[in-house]
């Protein structure tokens, strides 16, 4: 293996790891967090960093690192809007935890800039068979929930997630959802499959890790998060058939099946 694809394979182990120990609530990993939280949403900062490690993790042993333009691309945006936010935050409270989380979102943007510009020429995404029109279709939609979920949260509209949130993890987590819909984006504009692999097994993964916690939450739901509430469920069950389906059943596109790329 190549450098880059041991430092991937590393980097995505390392989001797993984090991820445990943000489901688990361990204090190690809380302490990461500019802010005071919920447990379910350190549970939805578990999914969503299970959920890009994923690719990194895939990208590093497949060698198909072309796909990591569209990982740089929305990563770097997510990142970046993270960061901007934690300093707008840091200047007008003068926490010095969200200092030094603006910091490191800005090191991770440029990285996913990095990504983003140094891979989205290439020539073995062209090679790569093209993605099947119904996640085309599915990826459309996911594009266009993620955005307005994401504006919605930057701009602190009450229950959009279905459960409290304060309006500064609001505006953070209103970025993340802003950033994987430019990584949908991107493999809607660029419909080899190579680009929408990676998208659909991250969202499998944060499906996977979600769904427990979610769940569990109907037993003790107020009335003002049902509708958000339903509409999570929704998407996790239609984003898990989906990615099971594609990744592991369909012969063409499941994991471990050669692309024309790599032929």
């Amino acid at each position: 293996m190549r450098p880059i694809n041991i430092a991937l394979i590393f980097t995505g182990l390392i989001h797993f790891v984090l991820a445990a120990g943000f489901f688990f609530q361990q204090a190690w990993a809380t302490a990461l967090w500019p802010l005071p939280d919920t447990p379910l949403s350190y549970a939805f900062i578990a999914s969503i960093l299970a959920g890009g490690g994923a690719p990194l993790i895939w990208i590093g042993l497949s060698g198909e690192l072309a796909a990591l333009a569209g990982y740089g691309l929305g990563f770097g945006i997510m990142y970046a809007g993270m960061g901007l936010s934690a300093l707008l935050f840091y200047v007008r409270d003068q926490t010095a935890a969200l200092g030094w989380y603006a910091l490191v979102m800005g090191v991770l943007a440029a990285i996913g800039g990095i990504f983003f510009f140094s891979t989205r020429r290439s020539r073995y995404a062209q090679a790569s068979q093209p993605t099947p029109r119904i996640v085309r279709l599915a990826f459309i939609a996911e594009v266009a929930v993620l955005a307005a979920a994401g504006m919605l949260l930057v701009l602190k509209v009450p229950n959009t997630l279905p459960w409290n949130l304060s309006p500064e993890s609001s505006v953070l987590y209103g970025w993340v959802f802003i950033g994987l819909a430019f990584y949908y984006l991107y493999a809607v504009l660029n419909p080899q499959w190579i680009h929408a692999l990676g998208p659909l097994l991250g969202f499998l993964v944060y499906d996977l890790v979600l769904f427990g916690p979610l769940f569990a939450r109907y037993g003790s739901l107020k009335p003002e998060h049902m509708r958000g509430q339903v509409a999570a469920t929704l998407i996790i069950i239609f984003s898990a058939a989906l990615g099971i389906y594609y990744l592991f059943v369909n012969p063409e596109t499941r994991l471990g099946a050669p692309s024309r790329s790599s032929l």
